[in-house]
């Protein structure tokens, strides 16, 4: 059985934060596997999901670009 694109947008949806990431972690591991990359699973133990953010930024300065770069196109503050 295939399933479609269009067909799993609709499940997907229906999954709480916490069991999209989880299916975020199976996905990235599964296309490693198929690609032949091996060591996934540390790279994904050190981050909780994918891979390593590397920038030399405070924490700080990270957030505020990101509230500073997505706040005007929004009716809110965040």
């Amino acid at each position: 059985m295939t399933t479609t694109y269009n067909e799993c947008i609709p499940l997907i949806n229906e999954l709480n934060h916490s069991e999209k990431l989880r299916l975020a972690q199976w996905l990235i591991k599964a296309i490693a596997q198929e690609e032949g990359i091996n060591d996934i699973d540390t790279v994904s133990n050190k981050t909780g999901l994918c891979g390593i953010w590397q920038d030399s930024r405070s924490s700080e300065e990270i957030t505020q670009e990101i509230i500073n770069s997505r706040t005007p196109a929004r009716d809110i503050y965040l």
